[in-house]
């Protein structure tokens, strides 16, 4: 009988060790570093004093977190098409399973409380967020860890997939306003050029796009990109993640609140 037991007993010791092995843990330093984020959504309603930027919202930028519960946000946002650079302070607290709150003001001419809610992932090199608060917004990101100290132009080299979603407002210029997608590839020389090949979907028309333009690259790891396209000129700005496999990025054009990101094919 004692034999019999033994299998049941080793079987119960691995479900334990699996179990403990398999459980997640997180400290306020395990959100740490800098992190390229974009986000992508809307303000539905707002004060009086900000009802000019209630809308369609995009954004890209940085999250840098001292590990201690304190960071910055440093980006450039789209409200309604309405590009303006934001850099505030916020603070967060860290749960045990690895989701997180954020609390920040919102900069002016919002400047009201809000509270993000996000969860870790991958090891925790990944961070996806959402706005709990104001009410009204309906607001999602992602983030991908940083982990060059300095960068140049030579960091954002190869081809890249485009995947770019989100609003483009009456206020653009020479483009159907709705609905925006587009997905191709980006060609970087690593010295401050690149083509682009991509499908743009314009409120649920899809045009085949070609055009080229020049980059550049911080030592911060800001990522600048332009280009003219039918004789209206765009910026696009962000970040670059990993080790440069990635970047967050938004349009930074008047008219349009689209983000997305630029991924490394190989």
């Amino acid at each position: 009988m004692k034999m019999n037991r033994i299998p049941m007993v080793c079987a119960a010791l691995l479900a334990a060790t699996c179990s403990a092995q398999g459980a997640i843990t997180c400290t306020t330093a395990d959100y740490k570093g800098t992190f390229a984020f974009l986000t992508i959504g809307g303000f539905l309603h707002l004060p009086p004093q900000a009802a000019i930027l209630q809308g369609t919202f995009a954004q890209a930028g940085t999250f840098t977190s001292d590990g201690s519960g304190n960071m910055v946000i440093t980006s450039t946002a789209a409200y309604n098409g309405n590009v303006l650079p934001a850099n505030d302070p916020a603070t967060y607290v860290m749960s045990p399973d690895c989701t997180m709150r954020i609390d920040l003001t919102l900069p002016l001419p919002l400047a009201v409380d809000a509270t993000f809610y996000s969860v870790l992932s991958a090891a925790n090199r990944e961070n996806i967020v959402m706005v709990t608060n104001p009410p009204g917004t309906v607001v999602a990101g992602r983030h991908a860890k940083l982990d060059l100290k300095f960068c140049s132009v030579g960091d954002f080299t190869g081809s890249y997939a485009i995947d770019w979603s989100g609003t483009v407002t009456p206020a653009a210029k020479g483009v159907t306003p709705g609905q925006f997608q587009r997905v191709g590839r980006i060609e970087s020389d690593g010295n401050g050029k690149f083509t682009a090949k991509s499908v743009g979907n314009y409120d649920g028309n899809s045009l085949p796009e070609d055009f080229a333009g020049t980059y550049n690259v911080n030592a911060g790891c800001a990522l600048s990109l332009t280009y003219n396209y039918k004789g209206v000129d765009y910026s696009v700005v962000g970040s670059l993640g990993g080790h440069g496999d990635i970047a967050m990025v938004m349009v930074a054009t008047n008219g349009w609140s689209v983000s997305g990101t630029l991924r490394a094919q190989q």
